[in-house]
């Protein structure tokens, strides 16, 4: 895999024109955000004429497998000798796309990196990576118009599941008039914002809502209630049914409790690895946290993953993340 050499929108966009066949990859245990960008990357390259394929390791959370482009997500590598090049969305680290694709994909000649989230180590031939954006989706939508690539249905509502998820409904401080003005001008291109909404926040399904009372009963206060903390284990998945995809936005629950700066949800993996998501508001900064600890992620959503038993891990990882808690 190349060094990073160019960086910026008008690079990417230059990368893109020019190459003709293309693989593009989001991080494994796929978000909103991996979602709409992987799809909404495949787009854009189709508009632009390009042979382009769209690559997932894992499938899509319930309620985000409705959008135009799903059908043609592939999960494993199947010959990737034949990209020219292959673009990475919405991941920090090239290692993000899971262990079978990083290894298929590591050998393509260019790497196009696309993010939101400051990596520890930049990669890619080219990288656009920018911290204050809301989404890798808003990225792609400033990518658009720099291609000259007009909005349709399609291509509005795949930007505006990443511009939502990541915003928290557009609740989050990361919402802004930037991306309330991009916001409506997805819709304006066809975006349906209520059917949207309620196809990833009202799709639970009965599975999945036993799994989040499994959750929620191991909650735990630290620090005045300013820290919360739970888990959820294997043995978890395996009493009531659900499925890793049924757990994304459960550490949301944590974080909507008033007091709380910062909300810490430890999954445990098949591997051994127990994998440490946080969440914060206020002027708590994870993604330092994250960082010191070999992941990577922004200010109010960041997540590493760690060796060691569930109960030690929650302890030592509780211990040191009170240190990053402010006084607002």
């Amino acid at each position: 895999m190349n060094d990073t050499s160019s960086t910026g929108m008008e690079a990417i966009c230059e990368a893109l024109r020019r190459y003709r066949r293309f693989a593009v990859v989001t991080h494994e245990h796929p978000d909103g955000d991996a979602v709409g960008s992987v799809l909404a990357m495949t787009t854009l390259l189709d508009r632009l004429g390009k042979e382009a394929h769209p690559y997932c390791q894992d499938p899509f959370p319930p309620g985000h497998d409705f959008l135009p482009g799903t059908s043609r997500v592939r999960r494993g590598p199947d010959d990737p000798g034949r990209y020219e090049a292959v673009v990475l969305v919405d991941c920090g680290e090239f290692s993000r796309v899971g262990p079978p694709l990083a290894e298929a994909f590591a050998h393509v000649p260019v790497v196009i990196n696309i993010d939101h989230h400051v990596s520890r180590r930049p990669f890619g031939t080219f990288s656009w990576v920018e911290e204050t954006a809301s989404s890798t989706c808003e990225m792609l939508y400033e990518l658009s118009l720099g291609l000259g690539i007009k909005l349709d249905e399609t291509l509005a509502s795949q930007l505006y599941m990443g511009l939502m998820t990541d915003t928290g409904g557009f609740r989050f401080s990361n919402t802004n008039q930037k991306v309330l003005e991009i916001a409506a001008r997805l819709v304006a291109a066809g975006a349906d914002p209520a059917r949207i909404a309620a196809e990833v926040y009202e799709s639970a399904s009965p599975q999945g809502l036993r799994l989040l009372a499994e959750v929620l009963n191991t909650v735990e206060f630290h620090a005045g209630e300013r820290l919360a903390a739970a888990e959820l284990t294997r043995s978890m998945l395996e009493r009531t049914g659900g499925t890793r995809s049924d757990s994304e936005g459960f550490i949301n629950h944590l974080r909507a409790v008033k007091p709380v700066q910062i909300a810490i949800l430890f999954k445990e993996e098949e591997n051994g690895l127990i994998h440490v998501s946080l969440r914060s508001k206020g002027n708590a900064d994870v993604a330092s946290f994250a960082q010191s600890h070999g992941g990577g992620g922004h200010r109010r959503a960041a997540a590493f993953r760690t060796n060691g038993s569930m109960d030690a891990v929650r302890a030592r990882i509780v211990r040191e993340a009170l240190g990053c808690l402010t006084d607002d």
